[in-house]
Parts: C-alpha cells; sequence; structure tokens
C-alpha cells in the first residue's frame, strides 16, 4: 500500500467527515444548476396568476387533517381564498371523508357559516332552506312542487378528496387523473407507515405575513440562517444542528423525492442526551420515552406545492403557506407533541409551544424583510450556496409544474 503520510484511512475518512466537499449537494443533483434565481417570481402578478391556475388549481392540497374534526359525523369549512373556493369537508360515522363545494345548488349562497363542528341532521341553507345530507344528497326544498328539475342532479358538487396518514388532501382540477398516491410518489412510500397517531396535536398558530408565499418556504426551506437571524434562532444553533468549526449549520442528507423533497439535519455530537434524543432546545418537549422512528432528529419534508411536515425531535410540526396575493400569506403552523398524561408534562409542552411560537416570530420578521429588499428591486435575482440547495429543487419542482399544466 502507498505510504499515506502516516495517516490511516481512517483518519482520512474522519478528515472529509469534519470538511465535506462544499459543492457535494450540487454535484449529486447537477440538474439544479448553479445560476442565480429572478427577484422577479417573488413581486411579479403575472407570475402569480401563473401559480394561482397552474398550480394550486391543479395540485393536491392539503386542507386540515382528522385533528379538524370534532369526531364521526363531524365537518369543518376551508377556504381557500386564492382559488376563491369554500370547502365543506364531512366525515362521516364510519370515517370516510369526503369535500364538497360548500355551495348551495339554489343559488349559489355560502351553504355553511360555522367553521367547525357536529353534523346537523342535515345541512341546511340560511337562505331558503334547502337540505343536504352528509353525502351531499339535495333531501329537502322547501315548496318543491313550484320547481322544474330532478332533485337527485341538484346535490352538493363534490371535490376529489383523499386522506393520507390523516392529512386530508383534495384537487380542485377535475380533468386531473392523477390520485394521491401516485402525486405523493416517494415521499409517501417514505412516511407511509409512520405511526402519526402517538402525537396528538396541541396547538395552532396561523401567521398572516406581507411577503410572497415562496419567500415564506424558502426562508424556512434551509437551517443556512439560523446561527444569524436572531437570539432564538443562534441559541438553537448552538447544537441542535450539526455545524462546522466555525459555527455554520450543514445538512445531514438531502433527496428529491419526485416533485417533492426532504433535508435533514443531525445535531452535534456533543449536545446534551435527553429523553428524546440529542434534541434539548426548549422548542421540542422532553419529558416522553417516545422516540420518533427517524435516523436523525430533524427532518423537513416539502410536499408540493405548500405543505411541509417537519420532525424535530419528538414532535411533528407541520406548515401549510397559502397565498392570498403576490406579496400576502397565510402561514399556518401546527405543532403535534406527545400526550400529556398529568399536569406537568402539560407544562413542559406549553413550555415547549411558547419557545416555537418566539422562534415563529423571530422568523415573520425575517420573512417579510425580505420581501422588503425584493420589492425594492436593487437586484434583479440572488445567489444560492450549496447549503440551500433544496430551495433550488423546489423552484424547480414548481418550473416543471408550470410546464406540465402548460402543455396538459
Amino acid at each position: 500500500m502507498t505510504d499515506l503520510d502516516d495517516r490511516t484511512l481512517e483518519a482520512l475518512d474522519a478528515e472529509f467527515a469534519a470538511a465535506p466537499d462544499p459543492h457535494r449537494w450540487i454535484k449529486k443533483y447537477p440538474e439544479l444548476g448553479t445560476g442565480p434565481i429572478s427577484t422577479d417570481r417573488f413581486i411579479s402578478e403575472e407570475f402569480f396568476e401563473r401559480e394561482r391556475k397552474e398550480v394550486f388549481a391543479k395540485s393536491w392540497l392539503n386542507v386540515g387533517s382528522r385533528h379538524d374534526f370534532t369526531g364521526p359525523n363531524s365537518f369543518f369549512v376551508r377556504d381557500i381564498k386564492l382559488l376563491g373556493v369554500s370547502l365543506l369537508v364531512v366525515q362521516d360515522e364510519n370515517g370516510k371523508v369526503q369535500a364538497f363545494h360548500n355551495v348551495c345548488s339554489h343559488r349559489g349562497n355560502k351553504l355553511i357559516w360555522e367553521k367547525d363542528g357536529a353534523c346537523p341532521k342535515l345541512f341546511a341553507c340560511r337562505f331558503h332552506g334547502w337540505g343536504y345530507a352528509h353525502d351531499g344528497e339535495l333531501k329537502e326544498v322547501p315548496d318543491e312542487e313550484v320547481f322544474h328539475f330532478d332533485k337527485k342532479d341538484w346535490g352538493l358538487v363534490p371535490v376529489r378528496t383523499e386522506v393520507w396518514n390523516g392529512f386530508v388532501f383534495v384537487n380542485l382540477d377535475d380533468d386531473g387523473t392523477e390520485d394521491l398516491h401516485e402525486y405523493l410518489g416517494p415521499l409517501g412510500e417514505k412516511l407511509k407507515d409512520f405511526p402519526f397517531d402517538i402525537l396528538s396535536l396541541f396547538a395552532r398558530f396561523d401567521v398572516p405575513e406581507r411577503a410572497n408565499w415562496k419567500v415564506a418556504l424558502d426562508a424556512q426551506n434551509e437551517i443556512y440562517h439560523v446561527p444569524m437571524l436572531a437570539p432564538l434562532h443562534r441559541f438553537l444553533a448552538g447544537g441542535a444542528f450539526s455545524s462546522n468549526d466555525e459555527g455554520y449549520t450543514r445538512i445531514h442528507d438531502f433527496e428529491r423525492l419526485g416533485r417533492h423533497s426532504v433535508y435533514k439535519s443531525d445535531s452535534d455530537d456533543d449536545f446534551e442526551e435527553t429523553a428524546t434524543g440529542k434534541v434539548n432546545s426548549g422548542v421540542s418537549p422532553s419529558f416522553s420515552e417516545l422516540k420518533l422512528p427517524l435516523d436523525v432528529p430533524f427532518a423537513f419534508h416539502v410536499i408540493f406545492p405548500n405543505m411541509v411536515l417537519a420532525f424535530f425531535g419528538n414532535q411533528l410540526f407541520t406548515y401549510n403557506i397559502w397565498p392570498e396575493a403576490v406579496n400576502q400569506t397565510t402561514w399556518e403552523i401546527r405543532l403535534h407533541y406527545p400526550a400529556a398524561t398529568n399536569l406537568a408534562e402539560w407544562a413542559l409542552n406549553e413550555q415547549a409551544k411558547n419557545r416555537f411560537r418566539d422562534l415563529l416570530c423571530e422568523d415573520q420578521a425575517g420573512h417579510e424583510a425580505l420581501q422588503v429588499g425584493l420589492e425594492s428591486r436593487a437586484r434583479d435575482s440572488f445567489v444560492l450556496g450549496d447549503q440551500e440547495i433544496q430551495i433550488r429543487a423546489f423552484h424547480k419542482n414548481l418550473d416543471e409544474q408550470m410546464e406540465r399544466a402548460e402543455n396538459a
């Protein structure tokens, strides 16, 4: 064997692990390119309209989960302002879920005005009293004899609906043929057996932002900013995420999964161990013996176009980032924790929720400041580093979806 200056192969491997190739991800995914990203896609009304028509109107969209139902025979209403629709999502006594346009067939009144609740005997329109069964069938028409129609043809209009791991998805493209299993592809396969039911919904925040929806998603779709953004972020950077000798965060792995993606980060080796693993940030509850079955303590999945499903230590958090205008977004955050069994555990959950809320406030300020800079048009593009490879992947997926829609 050739002399390696008294260094063993193990030592060389350790050196490489300590200082990996700074361009490793773009070498793995050369199709993503290295060029700048246009700022126009964040501030252009024309680009935003293309996203509305070619992405959101044709994709599977997560509109909630089984946590949004109060039980069997219950419903919730989901308004999607971007698409100008209101949906009535119903779960029957057997757990089957179906969404309908929340529109009375008589003269187009919004049928149900409440946010959620137990299903009434009939869903009744407040304008003229037309009543619909839980399966959408029109059952009752006051003074029915004066109408010239067949009642069975005038039920609620259904929307394509599927449930995956307790999450409710809809697709408003009446001409679409791709089912949710096909749409989720390898990401769905990776998580199909994940025990989502062992976590309970503990908190929800709906954050209005003056920022383009992609600004919010891009900012969350990397950990490069964590050591620099704000005090709580800098606290997390002190070991919750893997970093190099200079303190810059490093992702452990990144995968393109069809039109979706996932990036992961380990925690530093010397970070404090807890019952839930290495993450002990005060953002993830630490009372439970539950250990989520993941290979690293942080994994951030982007379900195209606007859902995030992420694991951090012993919790799951989900984002739904809803565009409302080119520079207006609602960022929905849901925190799923191990169920508390006593007051002390509930207090730990509450503490974790509040710490996470404070972290989100720092993020919100960052999102809106980014939008201000983009709208100034000081530059017509920006650059991305190798540690932001997942952002490149998202914008590649976005462009590919719009190309598919245009060619359909």
